[in-house]
């Protein structure tokens, strides 16, 4: 009886915990709406392509990341947001422990230059 009460002690300990660690990911992200994603999580650039800027805005939704690309010699801006982002925008989820998606897309083509944006979203609206 002793031993019984022991080992579900340590399974609702163990359950405690890991709904703990599941959790805190995106709460966190509710919590800190200002957290967004590093530039590196922009996928890989053409040979050539550079950025130039790189800035941040906030708005009702959370913080983005802005990136300024200028594309390489020969691609213009609209050739290299269609390598970049075929569809538009990519999202995916961080991992098992992490279930925020990372999102990534472009906000605008100006003459020569491609603004790209990367953000957190959250997986529970």
């Amino acid at each position: 009886m002793l031993r019984t009460r022991s080992v579900v002690k340590g399974v609702v300990v163990l359950a405690a915990i890991a709904v703990v660690a599941l959790a805190l990911p995106p709460l966190s992200l509710a919590v800190d709406e200002m957290a967004m994603p590093p530039a590196s999580a922009l996928p890989a650039l053409p040979e050539g392509a550079r950025v130039t800027g790189e800035d941040m805005g906030c708005g009702s939704g959370g913080c983005w990341r802005e990136l300024k690309v200028d594309p390489p010699l020969g691609m213009s801006d609209e050739e290299l947001k269609a390598e970049v982002f075929p569809d538009g925008e990519e999202c995916a989820f961080l991992g098992l422990l992490d279930l925020r998606r990372a999102c990534a897309g472009v906000i605008d083509v100006e003459s020569e230059t491609v603004r790209f944006y990367l953000q957190y979203e959250r997986w529970v609206h």
